[in-house]
């Protein structure tokens, strides 16, 4: 999962936007609560296969 940035996902409850690649991490944004969120790579990678994260597609403009 190459250029993730600009990408919207849910999780745990939680809509967050990945600002930037920080190495092991991702710098997000949780958009419900407007605060900088780290997650590790392989934590929402994982999340992503497993089925509990999930991709906002772009034209979701509501969350």
């Amino acid at each position: 999962m190459k250029n993730m940035i600009g990408k919207k996902f849910e999780v745990s409850g939680m809509v967050i936007e990945i600002l930037s690649d920080q190495g092991e991490k991702w710098e997000t944004l949780n958009n419900t609560t407007r605060e900088t969120v780290y997650f590790d790579k392989k934590f929402l990678l994982n999340a992503i296969k497993l089925g509990k994260a999930e991709e906002i597609p772009v034209t979701d403009v509501n969350k």
